[in-house]
């Protein structure tokens, strides 16, 4: 064999190699993140069942905090591509005892790339075992009085479990400060809104159409409420079009070369969550691909009423939910 032709062959063997290795990768990263395949290799947590149906003895995961979930975590159908996000803000500044500014849940079909969202008014009334009849926002606040922060996680989570009659698999728990820094991390929102906003603390307008929000201002937009025509309705809407913007941005060409990087910083800002690196990655994922028809968002419908708190012991203000048009309008939304 002539040493030229060698030469040519042991190229060849290389290239194919290296083009072995490449499609190995490709393979790996799609097996690995890609959504539908993700999750469904996935072991999804299920962190809370409705309280009628099943305890929830606590099992650690793997950021070494304890989550609560039934007797068994990994769902029972393997192929599970479908799961519940909650995703809560709360009102805490430093170490104080703090209640759930904001409360969403967010139902996503990694097979079909949709998300369902749906806001929780703070002042929605639940029965709390043990309680009574209270604000909902109020189960973190009591779960961190009898223990901590994460214990009031906990209790939000089952609130919600118990509201819909459904699972809870993943939760994201942030706060003022973090909420504020992520936003300036990735420089900002771009916020249409369609009428003015005048923050009723903040002695400033947002003017109708574009606006570029700090993460301070963007706090300040979630918070709004007394001068907004729909009041809290109003506010739910601003918190889901923030959430909205929040995956715009991140997933945007310039930032998701960055996700690793944004995902330290994820970590730093947010509170608490179970969603691991690659879930993380898995999910935003998902988004770039979305359509607009693809993210459907609702409000918990109900009505306002006064009515005795046993925690406060005095009359307070209520959004009484209506489940039974809840079920004929939107429980789909949990079920795709």
């Amino acid at each position: 064999m002539k040493l030229g032709s060698w030469k040519v062959k042991k190229m060849y063997i290389y290239l194919s190699a290296a083009l072995l290795l490449l499609i190995g990768a490709g393979l790996y990263t799609y097996w690995k993140f890609e959504p539908s395949a993700h999750f469904r290799n996935a072991a999804i947590p299920v962190l809370a069942v409705p309280e009628q149906e099943a305890a929830a003895p606590t099992t650690q995961n793997e950021t070494g905090q304890t989550d609560p979930s039934p007797q068994n975590p990994t769902p029972t159908d393997s192929k599970q591509t479908s799961f519940n996000i909650l995703i809560l803000g709360t009102d805490a500044r430093d170490n104080e005892a703090s209640r759930t500014d904001v409360i969403m849940l967010a139902h996503v079909n990694s097979d079909k790339n949709t998300i369902s969202l749906i806001s929780i008014p703070r002042d929605t009334q639940v029965n709390i075992p043990g309680v009574g009849y209270t604000k909902i926002n109020h189960a973190h606040i009591l779960g961190e009085m009898n223990g901590d922060t994460h214990t009031g996680t906990i209790a939000s989570i089952q609130a919600v479990s118990n509201l819909f009659s459904c699972s809870i698999n993943y939760y994201i728990k942030t706060d003022f400060e973090g909420f504020e820094h992520f936003i300036d991390t990735i420089g900002g929102l771009d916020i249409n809104l369609d009428k003015p906003v005048k923050l009723t603390y903040g002695h400033k307008t947002f003017p109708a159409g574009d606006n570029h929000l700090s993460g301070a201002e963007a706090l300040d937009l979630v918070r709004e409420r007394k001068s907004l025509p729909g009041g809290d309705s109003g506010r739910q809407a601003n918190q889901a079009m923030v959430l909205k913007e929040i995956v715009r941005t991140v997933i945007r060409p310039q930032n998701i070369t960055k996700l690793p990087s944004l995902i330290s910083q994820v970590r730093e800002d947010i509170l608490d969550t179970n969603l691991s690196d690659s879930d993380i990655i898995s999910l935003a994922w998902m988004a770039k691909d979305m359509k607009e028809d693809d993210f459907q968002y609702v409000q918990l419908p109900g009505h306002s009423a006064r009515a005795m708190d046993p925690i406060v012991k005095s009359n307070l203000y209520y959004w009484i939910p209506d489940m039974e048009e809840w079920a004929e309008s939107s429980q789909h939304l949990l079920e795709d």
